[in-house]
């Protein structure tokens, strides 16, 4: 099966409606569409979808991956490791984490593995930078003031949710740096971001938050301030934000314990709060 190179990033907040992160017509054969941008050099976590004529592609038990640098005469991985599979996601995906050793394009080659042991091959394309302004692990985010159902009762001005949980506009990221508690700080515009890549992150945030009422605080802010005609909001460009969905998990000392660009299931980010509570 021959290889596609398919780069599809997440949504990026340019024009709306926001486009899809999905392949608009159903190639033949293999694709892979990597479900986030925003990487820097040094490790990522970096999510992809793999399709199989336009639809999700199935029965793939495992998936091993490679790092090649791109247009450098060099044919050795640079970076070699097991992808983790999230079913649990309205579209299954993958994630892996490597460790990018500087800025530049770089060619990530994935064999899946069939239940029958037979491999198939994908490829996407990533863009590496030097340094990005979003928060990074480690980095203390900007104590945003942002709109809260104190500030704003109406939340439909606060969520293209069509659905909200209004706990989750309660507070302030601010407050939250200030509790003593973990927080998940999820941008996201559902209402348009359509697509199934992207889409469901904020039914996962909704899910786990439901679990950890009183233990983590957990925090919606909406792409847009304004719906009509679309406004961005202001912590966009304060967290350094050029596309969505991002999910951060800020633990209790008020730092950024992990970035999670693009698709987010249930089961991953409550992984990623068990991974900080061991920690």
């Amino acid at each position: 099966m021959g290889l596609l190179i398919l780069t599809v990033a997440g949504c990026a907040p340019e024009a709306a409606p926001v486009p899809t992160s999905e392949p608009l017509e159903a190639p033949s054969g293999l694709a892979i569409a990597v479900g986030t941008d925003g990487f820097v050099a040094g490790e990522n976590r970096v999510p992809f979808v793999a399709f199989d004529g336009g639809k999700p592609a199935a029965g793939y038990e495992s998936a091993e991956v490679d790092v090649y640098p791109i247009g450098a005469g060099q044919s050795k991985s640079v970076w070699h490791g097991e992808a983790t599979s999230y079913p649990d996601y309205d579209i299954p995906y993958w994630v892996i984490s490597p460790d990018f050793p500087k800025a530049g394009f770089w060619a990530v080659v994935v064999h899946l593995v069939a239940s029958d042991g037979s491999v198939s091959d994908g490829e996407f394309a990533v863009q590496v930078a030097s340094s990005i302004n979003s928060p990074q692990i480690g980095d203390i985010p900007p104590a945003s003031h942002n709109r809260t159902l104190g500030s704003e009762p109406d939340i439909e001005l606060l969520t293209s949710d069509l659905d909200p949980d209004p706990d989750l506009y309660r507070m302030t990221v601010a407050q939250a740096l200030d509790s003593g508690r973990p927080t998940v700080v999820s941008f996201a515009t559902p209402a348009y971001c359509t697509s199934r890549m992207c889409a469901p992150v904020l039914d996962s945030v909704k899910a786990v938050a439901a679990d950890h009422k009183g233990q983590v605080n957990f925090i919606h802010i909406e792409v847009y301030k304004q719906f009509q005609p679309l406004v961005y909001a202001d912590e966009m460009e304060t967290w350094g934000l050029t596309s969505e969905p991002w999910t951060f998990v800020i633990d209790a000392q008020g730092k950024v314990a992990a970035r999670l660009g693009g698709p987010l299931s249930r089961g991953e980010l409550e992984q990623t709060l068990s991974e900080l509570e061991g920690s």
